[in-house]
């Protein structure tokens, strides 16, 4: 059987390989093309979000930290951010000199704890940002009630890309929102992302913000492309050898190595210092791949449904509204944490790699909790549910069948 990578460019198709092969060989299109490629990928981007203001970039940490400098946010500001989610939403608060504070989640759905909220608003909350965890949409209406209606709120959307909440497309409810193009994301352009938002002179104010930023690198844009096309190589034969010594594994190992794989997190964000080259101009040929996987976005959302449904049958973390549009980006479940490794151990053997969004909190090492403002008991919730997280693939790359085995193996596991 193939093996299915929850992390490893899981919603490559073969039309996208071709494109990013083809984009490979044309470098003098990397960073402007006739086609004012990142223009139209805005446009198609705006034009699904019901004409909401659409500004393209590098990464989804650009997109935020553009967006709070245009809100005016600053020192004595704060803002407040799930603790369930990646450091990478937390730098850019500390970036323009504010104070990030910390909600804690509900344990059912993996979003942003209600009471938690009200404890944590106070005079100087001026941005709240919240995250539709693995898909499932958050209660926004009851958010606006709580926070008030000076505060702005700002839609992370990296796991709902598509979703709809009570008939309005989740990135359209609040003030703004951040998406991010990522290679495991909802749709991926490898690395890429965009700001949407409402008020018109912020999205200008980012729009200029933008244009003295520095291009997106030749280099980094070439590993970029590279991406789905090792992923493309590695995975057929990831399993093929004998224990460890695989092929697969090799060449995943040299690739790394000569630093063609990318990372997707700077040493220095760690730390949480802003890399000199953040923020950056999104690449035309990163665009183009981003349209490319956009026009099969609700195709791929109804494939994760339909494989979240199986999982939710048997093995169910929680239920799953086959009449809905939400997401499910990954499909969460909650073991003992002394049954993490062995499961994920069952899943390896069947040629499952798994996923663990978020191990830790902000997805950070202990090192980086005390720098990022976060002590150790300031989301309870969040911490529990880090000690017993494992996701599911629901991505375009594993079919039913393959769902129904993996499904099977972890049964009796849980």
């Amino acid at each position: 059987m193939r093996p299915v990578f929850i992390g490893a460019s899981p919603n490559t198709e073969k039309d996208d390989i071709k494109l990013a092969i083809k984009l490979l060989f044309q470098p003098w299109n990397w960073r402007g093309d006739k086609e004012n490629s990142v223009n139209r990928f805005e446009k198609m981007v705006s034009e699904y979000h019901d004409g909401i203001n659409a500004v393209a970039m590098d990464s989804a940490r650009s997109a935020f930290y553009l967006l709070l400098k245009a809100y005016g946010i600053g020192p004595g500001d704060e803002v407040i951010l799930p603790s369930f989610s990646c450091l990478v939403i937390a730098n850019p608060v500390i970036w323009v000199g504010a104070k990030p504070v910390y909600v804690d989640i509900d344990k059912e759905t993996f979003n942003l704890s209600l009471e938690d909220l009200k404890k944590k608003v106070t005079n100087k909350t001026k941005v709240i940002l919240v995250q539709h965890t693995f898909g499932l949409p958050v209660e926004l209406e009851k958010v606006r009630e709580i926070v008030g209606k000076d505060v702005k709120i700002v839609e992370d959307i990296a796991h709902s890309l598509g979703g709809i909440y009570k008939g309005q497309k989740i990135g359209t409810i609040g003030d703004a929102s951040v998406a991010t193009f990522g290679i495991e994301k909802v749709i991926s352009s490898v690395r890429g992302g965009m700001v949407l938002v409402k008020d018109y002179k912020i999205a200008e104010k980012i729009r200029k913000e933008l244009a003295i930023a520095p291009h997106f690198s030749f280099v980094r844009t070439k590993i970029a492309l590279l991406n789905p096309i090792l992923w493309s190589i590695i995975t057929p034969v990831y399993y093929v050898g004998v224990g460890k010594a695989t092929i697969g594994r090799a060449f995943s190992f040299v690739a790394h190595k000569l630093g063609i794989m990318g990372i997707m997190i700077e040493k220095c964000e760690y730390d949480t210092q802003k890399p000199s080259w953040i923020p950056a101009r999104m690449p035309s040929v990163l665009a183009r791949l981003g349209m490319n996987q956009f026009g099969k976005l609700d195709r791929y959302n109804n494939h994760r449904r339909e494989i979240a449904k199986i999982y939710e049958q048997k093995l169910g973390t929680f239920k799953v509204d086959q009449n809905s549009t939400h997401n499910y980006l990954r499909y969460p479940l909650l073991v003992e944490p002394e049954k993490r490794s062995r499961i994920y151990n069952i899943a390896s053997k069947n040629h499952f790699v798994l996923g663990n969004w978020y191990k830790n909190i902000l997805y950070a090492p202990d090192s980086s909790l005390e720098k990022l403002g976060y002590k150790k008991g300031d989301t309870p919730n969040a911490e529990w549910v880090a000690e017993r997280i494992i996701n599911l693939p629901t991505a375009v790359n594993i079919s039913r069948k393959s769902a129904e085995i993996l499904t099977e193996a972890l049964e009796n596991q849980k």
